[in-house]
């Protein structure tokens, strides 16, 4: 992996994606090359803690995603745009620094990675927090967010993942309504049905991801909802070589709720 100097590693840039698409990327820090791909309902900032713990040592390069916070949007969805969309930022991130790099990705970010990582060989380190691509949905539930959206709804369909996908308390959905995030989740709610539809529908194809070279390390919380940790499961197994870690206590977010444990997990797997 590659080493970057703060001085270069303090700015933010587009790069196009093979559609024409603009992915606005922001780096931070100084060290080891790190390419963040966030998930569902947020943008680059929702990392905002993991990338302050890793400043000092690790240089994050955290992307929107299309149809999120700075970056472009496709007309037409397919999440294969997006597995392109990544493996254009590892490239460009590996000529800024001489060399191939690590990814992060979490949730629906971290199927991303995967798709993306058999597009570029500038990967050395792929690691991935609980991928949902062949995610099960409850009965229903995405025809429900595809009403709430039609209605003009975008809070309802927010609350339909933290809810019934995610196991979020009433008590803990009030709370994110009452934060500073709660309006950059709204703004980006209609990209909710398009995702669930590529989760519930991808079917692994053997052979799919095996020419994945980079290592490959899985994290999964012990607390997080059954349907996640299948899907996790199911991703370790397509993947050469991968391994699964748990984060005992957690669940879906730990880089938010204990950044500095994860910190040290992305520091140890770097340095493997």
């Amino acid at each position: 992996m590659n080493t970057v100097s703060k001085e270069l590693a303090a700015d933010r840039f587009d790069v196009r994606a093979p559609d024409g698409t603009a992915i606005a990327v922001w780096a931070d820090g100084g060290g080891p090359a790190l390419v963040m791909v966030h998930g569902s309902l947020q943008d680059h900032t929702i990392s905002s803690a993991l990338v302050g713990e890793l400043r000092t040592d690790i240089t994050t390069f955290a992307m929107d995603r299309r149809g999120f916070g700075a970056s472009g949007d496709g007309a037409a969805y397919a999440i294969e745009r997006e597995f392109e969309d990544v493996a254009a930022v590892v490239d460009t991130v590996a000529a800024r620094v001489g060399g191939p790099v690590a990814v992060w990705g979490h949730s629906y970010g971290a199927s991303l990675a995967m798709g993306g990582a058999t597009l570029t060989g500038n990967i050395s380190h792929l690691l991935l927090y609980e991928p949902s691509l062949g995610l099960a949905y409850p009965e229903g539930w995405i025809e429900k967010a595809e009403k709430a959206l039609s209605d003009g709804d975008a809070e309802a369909a927010i609350v339909l993942v933290l809810r019934d996908v995610l196991d979020f308390t009433d008590d803990q959905i009030r709370a994110m309504r009452s934060g500073p995030e709660w309006a950059r989740r709204v703004a980006v709610a209609p990209t909710v049905a398009r995702e669930a539809r590529a989760e519930e529908g991808w079917v692994y194809r053997q052979g799919q991801f095996e020419g994945i070279t980079a290592r490959t390390l899985l994290l999964s919380g012990s607390q997080s909802p059954p349907a996640l940790k299948e899907a996790t499961d199911k991703a370790a197994a397509a993947i050469p070589g991968a391994r699964i870690r748990l984060l005992d206590g957690h669940a879906h977010i730990a880089h938010r709720t204990d950044p500095v444990l994860v910190a040290a997990v992305v520091r140890e797997f770097l340095a493997s």
